[in-house]
């Protein structure tokens, strides 16, 4: 079965380096007003989990449009499909942007949601 993980801190495209952030499917997304900040994550299996199939990932909540996220760094967008995942680092960015006059109202209801297949 498999077993997605999200990592954070120093991460390297390709290796298994990286501060455990979560396994689950979902990530509680946070952020201040000002300038925009863009953080670095990876995802991968764990150990001897099976491969990660067809992995959509898709920012939801009621302030979404605060959230973007890419793959290069370069196109942003709320959904990015990546068609396989295994034990190695596939890096991801997430953007945040909270508008200065913005009511933050409650923005611990936004998240970068994980689904995807995996073997048996």
């Amino acid at each position: 079965m498999s077993v997605l993980s999200i990592y954070g801190g120093d991460v390297t495209a390709g290796d298994a380096d990286g501060d455990l952030i979560t396994n689950e499917r979902k990530l509680a997304l946070k952020g201040l007003r000002g300038n925009p900040v863009t953080k670095i994550y990876a995802l991968r299996t764990l150990g001897t989990s099976t491969p990660a199939l067809v992995v959509k990932m898709d920012i939801i909540g009621p302030q979404k449009e605060w959230f973007t996220i890419s793959l290069d760094g370069a196109k942003w967008s709320n959904h990015l499909d990546v068609a396989y995942i295994k034990g190695e680092n596939v890096l991801f960015f997430i953007k945040c942007n909270v508008p200065e006059d913005a009511d933050y109202g409650n923005n611990l209801a936004n998240f970068l949601v994980l689904d995807y297949f995996g073997g048996v």
